[in-house]
């Protein structure tokens, strides 16, 4: 009998230039210890460590008893695009309608799919490190170029307009702000973005403002998130924005996102998601609409940032405590971004944040993402969305690690 000769299905260039996620990678090495019977503290994770609100749940179970579950609409329920218009209207004083609103799988799905319908092979997407590990391979898939922009420490990891000039072009389509940040919690106050928007009227007019502001409503020590639209009203309408209810309501496995675009560009991305994935699940809507109408949620949502606030200074305290880190103190989100570069003096000890993270890992059992994921070799992102009792615990483990380890001049 003939063996029959199968031939090698390639991985196409734009596949095999995507790297994997660096925090997924973590969390599955964190697992495999957990399963081998070690007990891992997981300052990893990019979600929070709360349940939804009970009203969430309520409702899907609610939907699920009562009637069939058919395909939502590609761009999402009805009802739910127009919770989402008005509460996003009133908060960015400027008027939105269902055309200009859609309903994704999670705020990744709706980055994804704006940049695969606008950006044009060489187009030019300006993304500031440290940045969210996802942004710049994002944009090579979908043809586009991703043009680092770093910020430093010393400007509260804010982007500086002079920084952004120089990077700034007559391909770039989009400038990126995450605020507040993940991987670093920073927040942009209306004087940044204002310094920023001459600077792109000056330097890129054609540029849009892509406003990643998922973690909007966990903020933290007086800083308000601040509206672009607010910020530049009556001097650009050049502003996209990307919401959700995963990070705000802890929701992230119901992978319910928000994208608010020009009517244009909804309907484009309908168009594709049409093709690949149809509506995010119907009963993830449900519960998302209650997340938004319910007001048991915005009183469980405030809970949570109470803790999250305290968790915050649980953790810059314990910082403080360790000779030779430097943090930031974030205005937003659930991270601490730490500089550790002062442990980083090769010899006996870790050369670079990916060994240190290693190290932290398998000898003590504390799991923390390099900031070599996020474009800034040097640091470790540390996760506080996890109990104060974990979180003692752990810098108690890092304090010690640390100690160890011989330290630069």
């Amino acid at each position: 009998m003939t063996r029959r000769v199968i031939s090698e299905l390639p991985v196409n260039a734009r596949a095999a230039a995507i790297r994997p996620s660096a925090t997924l990678a973590v969390a599955s090495r964190a697992g495999d210890l957990r399963a081998a019977g070690k007990e891992v503290l997981d300052f990893s994770a990019g979600e929070p460590d709360f349940p939804p609100p009970p009203p969430v749940g309520e409702a899907v179970a609610a939907m699920v008893a009562t009637r069939p579950i058919h395909y939502a609409p590609v761009a999402g329920l009805p009802e739910l695009r127009d919770v989402v218009a008005a509460e996003l209207s009133e908060y960015h004083g400027q008027r939105f309608t269902r055309a200009e609103v859609m309903v994704n799988c999670g705020a990744k799905h709706s980055l994804a799919g704006l940049f695969l319908v606008t950006l044009e092979p060489g187009d030019e997407v300006i993304v500031v490190s440290p940045y969210w590990v996802s942004y710049p391979e994002m944009v090579k898939l979908a043809g586009g170029a991703p043009r680092i922009v770093a910020a430093t420490i010393d400007n509260g990891w804010r982007v500086t307009p002079e920084a952004l000039a120089a990077a700034l072009g007559p391909r770039t389509r989009y400038v990126v702000l995450n605020s507040p940040s993940n991987p670093t919690g920073a927040g942009y106050r209306e004087a940044d973005l204002q310094a920023l928007f001459e600077v792109i009227e000056a330097r890129a007019p054609q540029a849009w403002i892509l406003c990643d502001d998922i973690y909007r409503k966990l903020v933290y020590d007086g800083y308000e998130h601040v509206s672009a639209f607010r910020a530049l009203a009556g001097r650009s309408e050049q502003v996209i924005v990307v919401d959700g209810v995963s990070k705000s309501h802890a929701m992230t496995g119901y992978r319910i996102g928000f994208l608010v675009a020009p009517a244009p560009i909804i309907a484009a991305v309908s168009r594709v998601q049409g093709q690949m994935t149809s509506g995010a699940a119907t009963p993830s809507q449900v519960g998302a609409l209650a997340a938004l109408r319910d007001p048991r949620c915005a009183e469980a949502a405030a809970a949570m940032q109470t803790a999250f606030a305290r968790r915050r200074a649980l953790s810059l305290a314990a910082l403080a405590a360790i000779p030779g880190l430097r943090v930031h103190p974030p205005e937003g989100a659930f991270y601490v971004f730490v500089d550790v570069r002062d442990y980083l003096v090769g010899g006996e000890g870790p050369a670079d944040d990916v060994a240190l993270a290693t190290w932290l890992l398998e000898r003590k059992l504390v799991a923390t993402v390099p900031g070599t994921a996020f474009g800034a070799p040097g640091h470790l992102r540390i996760s506080y969305a996890t109990s104060d009792e974990a979180l003692r615990e752990g810098f108690s483990r890092i304090a010690e690690a640390l100690a160890e380890l011989p330290r630069g001049a």
